[in-house]
């Protein structure tokens, strides 16, 4: 028999809860395109740039404060992101902003704008003696780059052997019926549709059912979807396997290790100042979310979970990220090997939107120049980051755009104009005109 395919158009025309059709995605709309695949290739090309990522990834690389000129990139180029980002918030793309640029290990660029929290639970400007500057320590809701943690952790399992990546999904949780693997959520090939609303469900377990209950709208393998379902199940995935909740197992497999002490789920109430705040969500009768994570979903299914969830600082983010670039491994700590990475930012559907396991590749869109190296990510609330390993570059922008509304338009101009200033200095350097490497 047949499984009714659950869509948000059903759950909203079932739910009959009030508030529930001011439910929208927490979704970027840039990243629900949908893309036709020949089906998965059997093995995935080494890029081009794996050399060159050979060669970048030394293992004692670990990230300190530097000139610009160190890491031949012109100092004066790099500083236009400054007028850039402050437009985004003269203008009300978004109230604050950090920037952090690293190159070979050495930060260039680490800079707060803006404000953290600029307005009440009713979306009214704060008086400026409440408002609450952004600062280079500002923790942001990470949105969808939880997506890449979660990526990880899998890809730690794979690695280890305790999970395979043509495993299917039903064999760790048996509430799915349906035949898609462990690839083909990590690489977004499930044929699962991008949302659905679960928030106004009657409880946890009807919205974890309703998760369960949904149908691939494409066969898997045929089509490249990004959903926020194929990470959720990877998390419960994850769970099963490790023994552990998606929070504690992420904690002691990356967090600790790495000594990124910033990064968390559900932040205790003591942080609420550092963080940046996200708008009033009166449906759900929540206020100003500020301190709690900003996607319903997440929100309703506990706030750990493997699409959303994460929050996090620059500083934590560059630590992570250099770590992919040393081949998995940071200051002794080894969380990946260095085979294991390179595939992960790897395309590995061979479609029209390159797609690795978790992290998203060759998006010139937000990437820029370095696009066809690059690897990297988005998130609804004004979060993005780039790796390159061909140049060993690492460029991060958190916002909390979504304060006071998620209705404020995309941020988009400013991820690629960031990139654009950082491609631009290592350009202008005068080693790099004379067409040096």
């Amino acid at each position: 028999m047949k499984k009714t395919v659950i869509t948000a158009v059903t759950l909203l025309a079932a739910g009959s809860v009030a508030g529930a059709a001011e439910l929208t995605p927490s979704m970027e709309p840039e990243l629900t395109e949908e893309s036709q695949l020949d089906g998965l290739p059997e093995q995935a090309n080494a890029p081009d740039w794996v050399p060159a990522w050979e060669r970048a990834g030394r293992p004692s690389v670990t990230l300190q404060e530097g000139p610009a000129q160190r890491v031949q990139m012109d100092p004066r180029v790099l500083e236009q992101m400054d007028e850039g980002l402050e437009a985004g918030i003269a203008e009300g793309f978004f109230p604050g902003a950090v920037a952090l640029v690293a190159k070979e290990g050495t930060i260039v660029k680490h800079d707060a704008y803006g404000e953290a929290l600029r307005y009440d639970a009713e979306s009214a400007l704060l008086p400026e003696a409440e408002r609450i500057a952004a600062e280079t320590d500002t923790i942001y809701d990470l949105a969808s780059l939880t997506k890449t943690f979660t990526s990880t952790a899998a890809v730690q399992l794979i690695e280890a052997g305790e999970l395979a990546l043509d495993d299917h999904v039903a064999d760790y949780i048996p509430e799915v019926e349906e035949a898609f693997t462990i690839r083909q959520l990590l690489t977004h090939t499930s044929g699962l549709p991008a949302w659905i609303p679960l928030a106004f469900l009657e409880d946890e377990q009807a919205r974890w059912d309703a998760i369960y209950d949904t149908a691939p709208e494409e066969e898997p393998g045929e089509a490249y979807i990004y959903s926020d379902l194929n990470m959720i199940l990877l998390g419960q995935v994850i769970e099963a396997v490790s023994g552990d909740t998606l929070d504690t197992y992420m904690e002691e497999a990356i967090f600790e290790p790495l000594g990124m002490e910033d990064t968390m789920f559900n932040p205790p109430a003591a942080l609420q100042e550092r963080i940046a705040a996200t708008e009033p969500q009166p449906a759900l009768d929540r206020g100003l979310v500020w301190g709690s994570v900003h996607d319903e979903n997440a929100y309703s299914l506990g706030g750990a979970v493997g699409h959303a969830g994460l929050f996090s600082t620059t500083s934590d983010l560059a630590v992570f990220l250099q770590t992919l670039l040393n081949g998995g491994v940071y200051d002794g700590e080894r969380i990946l090997e260095a085979d294991t990475v390179r595939e992960m930012l790897t395309d590995q559907t061979g479609g029209d939107l390159e797609q690795g396991f978790g992290f998203n590749v060759n998006r010139d869109w937000f990437m820029g120049e370095f696009a066809p190296t690059a690897a990297g990510h988005t998130g609804f609330t004004g979060t993005s980051f780039v790796i390159d390993p061909k140049t060993n570059t690492i460029a991060i922008l958190l916002t909390n755009r979504v304060h006071p509304t998620r209705d404020g338009g995309s941020i988009n101009p400013w991820r690629l104009g960031l990139m654009n200033a950082v491609s631009d200095s290592i350009n202008a350097h005068p080693a790099n005109r004379r067409g040096g490497e």
